[in-house]
């Protein structure tokens, strides 16, 4: 539900009703929908923003309400205040706190585009002179004939490599076609001409040969047109699922915040796969049951064209129903496919939280929770599937009606010898030909919507921005030497709602900085803005005097390392994992980072040695072992500047120590922010950066900021009396 530059047409009176004197419709700058009413039912409402006003309405039983409408020059300021599982935006007028509307988080970030838009339009210094309405992006209605074109046209680009294969099993497929016009056309002169005249029952072996002949020409064509397209269908899905598991790879982190793993999960397994069934089940059978239709169509006005008349009949009705019906049922498999996604997230969790499941003994709980999405699948399936298999009943009963027609009036020419039985027979073949293919054409009328949904969704993601890994006037930067520098650094992951403001701090290459704050106070964040993972919204990171976002992204990163407080070590050996971050590493190199991370006493203690398998997520390994693991794959990586986030917390003082060495070793010569829950870590660092509520409050070595006795004091305070950090003034 991105920006947009049309409301309802309902809406639009409701406003135009109250707009002031002069500004009329056209002076609509943008509006947003939202996917909650005020009271937080699931309900669309729309902020509606003018030159002069911002306006929030609802919907509700299908009519527009209007709940609030504010001169945009009243307004101070716009706050979101974070509910659960929601947000709720506010506005600020005359010291009072006024709530427009609602919404979940699947809409934040076009509540965070319109906000960010209204900053600069609210308040008695706003203006929106020099302000044009937003132009609109499209959003696609994937029920429409044009969304349909469109993703057909996706689809071709996917064919184009392999378009020679395709033309191919088409032709072969155009072949089946034209040989099942034979047989009804032999049967005629076999109940005409043979069956009726004595010396015409010599002909009667040939034409059953050649009956014979044309359903084993007619079977061994059809069989090579499925293997080609089963090939090609195959291939097709292949290509998808490459394509989408690249762009997953490339995707920027603030995509994955918004996302579910189940969902992802679906596209890949489940949605990917709908490619495979269009080439091979609905783009075959469109084609020839299209060709056979046009041909059954000819030859029955070749034959009477009264009587094709009659067979023509229902169908306008019928293709009226298939395309409502088409509409009706894209709906509930869009519904289908949110709760297959949600079913996927909670099974996910169940299986990757496993132990804490059966450390808290809750099984039954589990076991519950997953049914509960089990049935809303169940509810979402049977819901398509009862109602797909009450229309189609209803689409046959349709199409029998041209046949009896046919019946009848045929019955009648016989009757007065105006047509001949053979001519009847051979009519009522073509017919049951005719009319097969109509059938299963207006069967598709419920694949259409199942495809476009998962094949759109495949596509959402392809489509979806990437990463920018070669920025405009890139600077190339082949080695670092480590100085660092941050500029007035502001940040947001919503834009009105910064997380770290008027960060200013220079590192020299080889210092080590050690941040140091509350819960939430932006440590992390930092260290996201140092990688680009995000991008800063006001000010600069330089490394080595270059912004970072002049720089390669691959470039920058692969000279950052980053040693983590719980680690993720992929499936495979120790080996595989040591040599991630370089995977050229001889097996020399491997053993000997694994020594300087204290990790290869206990690695060659193991099964298999290096290579044994560390399990998902590292689990076969305990919590020290896969720290040290980790240093090992930072020290074969060789950065240049190095990050740590607590790697020694949780620990034993036994592993902490071989950590703590571990580290000493790694940090040489290589710059290094050290994340500190634990403030006792931090006691060799050149210098402490103290953050508070996403501000930078102090900056100095360990004793200097003691003897301020400002915020790190305090914080040292805290933590003195808590035993696992007796000793950091020591």
């Amino acid at each position: 539900m991105p920006l947009i530059n049309r409301i309802p047409t309902e809406l639009t009176r409701l406003i135009r009703s109250g707009l002031p004197a002069g500004e009329d419709h056209g002076d609509l700058l943008f509006a947003c929908r939202t996917d909650l009413a005020p009271d937080g039912r699931i309900d669309e409402s729309m902020l509606v923003v003018t030159r002069r006003q911002l306006v929030a309405a609802t919907r509700s039983d299908g009519a527009w309400t209007l709940t609030h409408t504010l001169s945009l020059a009243e307004i101070d300021g716009l706050t979101v205040e974070p509910l659960v599982g929601a947000s709720a935006l506010e506005a600020e007028v005359d010291g009072k706190s006024i709530r427009l509307l609602r919404y979940t988080h699947a809409v934040a970030q076009d509540m965070t585009d319109a906000v960010e838009s209204l900053l600069h339009l609210i308040g008695p210094d706003g203006s929106t002179d020099h302000t044009e309405p937003i132009a609109e992006e499209p959003v696609p209605d994937w029920s429409s004939r044009e969304a349909h074109l469109r993703t057909f046209g996706r689809l071709w680009s996917f064919c184009l490599p392999h378009w020679r294969k395709l033309v191919i099993a088409m032709v072969v497929t155009v072949t089946a076609s034209a040989i099942d016009l034979l047989p009804p056309y032999l049967t005629m002169i076999l109940v005409d001409q043979v069956l009726v005249d004595q010396s015409m029952y010599i002909w009667l072996p040939t034409i059953v040969a050649l009956l014979a002949v044309s359903r084993i020409v007619h079977t061994g064509v059809t069989i090579i047109s499925g293997r080609m397209l089963a090939v090609l269908g195959d291939r097709l899905a292949y290509d998808a699922r490459s394509e989408l598991l690249n762009v997953l790879q490339l995707l920027p982190l603030k995509y994955y915040d918004m996302q579910q793993t189940g969902g992802l999960m679906a596209r890949i397994a489940r949605d990917a796969k709908s490619i495979h069934y269009f080439w091979i089940d609905f783009a075959p059978q469109v084609v020839q049951q299209g060709l056979l239709v046009i041909g059954m169509t000819a030859v029955l006005f070749y034959l009477n064209w009264e009587l094709a008349l009659l067979v023509l009949i229902p169908i306008p009705a019928i293709i009226f129903a298939s395309v409502h019906i088409k509409r009706y049922l894209m709906w509930f498999y869009g519904r289908s496919w949110d709760s297959w996604a949600t079913f996927f997230e909670r099974v996910n969790d169940a299986l990757a939280g496993i132990r804490v499941v059966k450390i808290f003994a809750q099984e039954k709980r589990q076991s519950r929770d997953m049914q509960l999405e089990n049935e809303k699948v169940f509810t979402a399936e049977r819901n398509i599937h009862v109602r797909s298999r009450t229309v189609r009943p209803l689409l046959a009963f349709l199409v029998s009606v041209g046949g009896l027609l046919v019946l009848w009036y045929g019955g009648l020419l016989v009757q007065s010898n105006a047509m001949t039985i053979g001519m009847l027979v051979a009519f009522l073949l073509y017919l049951a030909m005719f009319y097969s293919p109509v059938q299963q054409l207006t069967g598709m009328a419920d694949w259409i919507p199942e495809m476009m949904t998962a094949i759109t969704r495949t596509f959402e993601v392809i489509d979806s921005p990437i990463e920018e890994y070669t920025p405009a006037g890139i600077v190339d930067v082949p080695r670092f030497e480590g100085r660092l520098e941050l500029q007035d650094v502001n940040f947001g992951y919503v834009a009105h709602q910064p997380v770290l403001k008027g960060i200013n701090l220079h590192v020299e290459p080889g210092e080590m900085i050690g941040l140091v704050g509350h819960s939430g106070a932006g440590k992390s964040t930092l260290i996201k803005l140092m990688c680009r993972f995000y991008d800063v919204d006001g000010g600069r990171i330089l490394i080595d005097g270059t912004d970072v976002r002049r720089m390669d992204l691959t470039q920058l990163r692969s000279q950052i390392g980053y040693v983590e407080q719980d680690p993720f070590l992929f499936s495979g050996s120790v080996a595989d994992n040591i040599r991630f971050g370089n995977q050229e590493a001889t097996r020399e190199e491997i053993v000997e980072a694994a020594i300087n991370a204290n990790a290869h006493e206990f690695i060659v203690k193991l099964p298999d040695g290096y290579d044994t398998p560390v399990g998902e997520r590292g689990g076969r390994l305990s919590g020290g072992e896969r720290q040290r693991v980790a240093i090992a794959r930072a020290i074969l990586h060789d950065p240049r500047i190095l990050i740590l986030d607590e790697p020694t917390s949780a620990l034993d003082l036994e592993t902490e120590k071989k950590i703590q060495e571990a580290l000493g070793r790694l940090m040489e010569g290589r710059t290094t922010l050290a994340i500190a829950h634990r403030l006792s870590t931090l006691r060799d660092a050149d210098r402490l950066l103290v953050l508070k509520n996403g501000e930078p409050v102090e900056l100095g070595t360990h004793e200097e900021l003691l003897d301020r006795q400002g915020e790190y004091y305090r914080l040292v305070q805290l933590h003195t009396n808590v035993s696992s950090i007796v000793g950091v003034e020591g």
